[in-house]
């Protein structure tokens, strides 16, 4: 690995003096639209001696800003970088335009194909010189990615999914009783109400029950999102919660993970206290030795900006993989 990774310590004076006018510098933004009037936002990173592009698909809740550092090391590395913002995310087109906190999404498949409608009608076309292209995914980009390679297998031929959401934790609530109460609200007409247990947006850090290890990254990001109210997401609605089991279910079914062909590497955040194992693992045994798995040990599900010792072990592997 080339790029040198930024330090906890300064961490924020680093953001700004020297990852932000670096990536800045390289950036150029648009918009898309596979349905009339559904604008998607996307941004696209420029590398000064570009050996590849990237796609790559944020998780859920999150906006395209938040991967600024990650931009940084794709860059240095060599890898232009695409991100989609995706629907009901970011500035990009909401469902519920009058609550900024939550996540509508009534069919999974629409994120697949807003995905594919980017690769091929913006990421394509300006791969001029037909770079090779590969894949990135966290938690439900994650999940989407695989969905993606599952639907459309010959786009990618390498694939990394970091912390992907391939299985649902239902809170100890037995999933048949999420579903059925998500559908009866659903046929009422009230799906996007919030699912029980969510909540929105809430100005008061709560590190210790976020998704890294790090604080000065933890404190870094959340002071942009108090700037920004078009990236104060939080809640999932009740379609949104039916449309991800529906599409854990497809991401799994062994048919559809037969139908892969890209090189897929899996990171898997051994303190993980938002998407469990069990569908990593059953998703990587049906590839059938067509992937790898890789643990973090002591990272938490925001494997891309855990503390420096986990960035130490993950980020050196995920370009050992794309170089491999």
């Amino acid at each position: 690995m080339k790029a040198e990774l930024i330090r906890e310590e300064g961490y924020a004076k680093s953001m700004k003096e020297r990852v932000l006018p670096y990536v800045l510098a390289r950036r150029e933004a648009g918009s898309m639209a596979r349905k009339p009037g559904e604008k998607l936002l996307y941004e696209h990173y420029l590398a000064d001696e570009e050996q590849a592009v990237l796609v790559l698909v944020h998780g859920f809740s999150e906006s395209i800003e938040k991967y600024r550092e990650c931009v940084y090391y794709f860059l240095q590395e060599g890898y232009s970088v695409w991100l989609l913002q995706q629907r009901s995310h970011g500035g990009s087109f909401r469902p519920v335009p009058e609550d900024p906190s939550v996540v509508e999404i009534t069919d999974f498949q629409d994120l697949v194909e807003d995905l594919h409608s980017f690769v091929h009608e913006v990421v394509m076309p300006a791969n001029r010189d037909g770079k090779p292209l590969y894949l990135y995914g966290h938690s439900m980009g994650g999940g989407v990615s695989a969905c993606y390679l599952e639907t459309y297998p010959d786009d990618f031929p390498k694939a990394i999914l970091s912390s992907p959401m391939l299985d649902l934790d239902s809170g100890g609530t037995p999933v048949w009783m999420l579903v059925l109460y998500a559908r009866w609200m659903h046929l009422w007409g009230k799906g996007a109400k919030y699912l029980p247990g969510a909540e929105a947006f809430s100005d008061k850090p709560d590190f210790e029950n976020s998704c890294t290890n790090s604080r000065a990254r933890y404190d870094y990001f959340f002071n942009e999102i108090l700037q920004h109210p078009e990236m104060q997401t939080a809640a999932s609605s009740l379609d949104t919660a039916f449309s991800f089991l529906q599409l854990t279910r497809f991401a799994r079914k062994r048919s559809n993970v037969d139908k892969i062909k890209a090189k897929v590497v899996m990171f898997q955040a051994g303190k993980d206290g938002l998407v469990p194992p069990a569908g990593q693992d059953d998703f990587m045994e049906k590839l059938d030795g067509r992937g790898k798995k890789i643990v973090i040990p002591n990272a938490k599900h925001e494997i891309y900006r855990c503390c420096d010792a986990d960035m130490a072990e993950y980020w050196p592997q995920v370009f050992a993989f794309l170089a491999s």
